[in-house]
């Protein structure tokens, strides 16, 4: 489904974020994205996005290449897309059902309907106490779960996830990667960029490692690798 191919993208200043990066997820699966800070984990999730372009090679969903230079099937890919991004993007002043519930106007989910998904969300986050409160009343890591339910309320084909449970204890992590867990079991395909070991040493998904924007490591479960053979 999400194809990159020979990419590499260099900044202004230099900087090569990603190097001759080659990558396919299939539909429905879930890829853990490792590596530490400037590894090219966000670079990577901003060309899926169209926010930018490769400097070279070019970056695919269903077969159909991102172009930034191409707004309108930017726009339409974003409506296909739910990501939690690592700042959140959350709008001051408003409720936390107030966030999620205008990721869902946009696509034309309206009244009782779009009250009740985002409230449901917000409620498998723990947060059923939260629901009216402003975000900027809340800590660092009820924003975060905001921002988490905000994508998955979207209920869309393709989630990416940037360091989703960075500011989380434990059990909300456990949580956080249970939902997308779920997600995923209804078909969607899911990224997720993480650093934490904990949640390494938990799972059987797929995991792929960048260091310095090259691909380094690319270790599917057992279960993935028989299937491959078959």
């Amino acid at each position: 489904m999400i194809q990159a191919v020979d990419v590499e993208k260099t900044y202004p200043d230099g900087t090569a974020a990603l190097q001759g990066l080659n990558l396919s997820v299939e539909r429905g699966e879930m890829l853990l994205i490792r590596g530490p800070s400037g590894a090219g984990k966000t670079t990577l999730f901003r060309l899926i996005l169209g926010m930018e372009r490769p400097t070279s090679g070019a970056v695919f969903i269903d077969d159909q290449r991102i172009d930034a230079n191409n707004p309108g099937r930017v726009r339409a890919l974003r409506r296909r897309v739910g990501v939690i991004f690592q700042n959140f993007r959350l709008i001051k002043g408003r409720t936390a059902r107030e966030n999620v519930e205008i990721g869902l106007r946009v696509l034309g989910v309206t009244g009782g309907h779009m009250r009740g998904r985002a409230e449901e969300y917000l409620r498998e986050l723990d947060l059923a106490h939260r629901i009216d409160a402003r975000v900027d009343s809340l800590s660092w890591g009820e924003q975060q779960r905001v921002a988490v339910a905000r994508a998955l309320a979207r209920e869309p084909e393709i989630i990416l996830a940037d360091e989703p449970t960075g500011n989380l204890d434990e059990a909300l992590s456990d949580r956080v990667l249970e939902l997308l867990s779920r997600v995923r079991e209804r078909g969607a395909t899911v990224l997720v960029a993480i650093h934490s070991p904990d949640v390494l040493r938990k799972t059987a998904l797929r995991v792929i490692s960048l260091k310095s924007g090259r691909l380094v490591g690319d270790t599917h479960p057992p279960a993935q690798k028989e299937r491959s053979r078959s």
